[in-house]
């Protein structure tokens, strides 16, 4: 295995670089959102819970003597259910938040390229013991 493919295994499983990442997922996913209840023109409360379904019932029959006993059984399981419920939206607010949203992505970035540029060059100047060390 290459250095740099050393360094990239072990800096993707560093805490700081999967907190980044997934902060930068994270805002991605509230900016998206905001800008498809923006396009609807309303947002969607949506409201789950697990209700309690049945399978097919199935029938078991063993002949014991002359009679036959049949017991008969009905998978049980759970299933969640939502209910969505539009919602009106201020749509100033909603383009605040967009642009908040989208600068703190920004930072989030940066600082993110930062942590891998560190992480990388630090790990790739190991060896790959050392390396494998800093993977555990």
């Amino acid at each position: 295995m290459s250095a740099p493919e050393r360094a990239r295994r072990v800096c993707e499983r560093k805490n700081d670089i999967q907190q980044l990442s997934a902060e930068q997922r994270q805002l991605a996913g509230a900016i998206q959102s905001s800008q498809m209840d923006l396009g609807r023109g309303y947002k969607i409360h949506k409201q789950c819970h697990p209700v309690r379904v049945y399978g097919p019932v199935t029938t078991t029959c063993k002949k014991v003597g002359n009679l036959t006993e049949c017991t008969e059984f009905r998978p049980e399981a759970y299933e969640t259910r939502c209910i969505e419920t539009p919602v009106s939206l201020s749509p100033d607010l909603e383009r605040q938040n967009i642009q908040a949203w989208s600068s703190a992505q920004i930072q989030v970035s940066q600082r993110l390229q930062e942590a891998w540029k560190n992480c990388t060059h630090f790990v790739e100047r190991l060896s790959p013991e050392e390396a494998f060390q800093q993977y555990q």
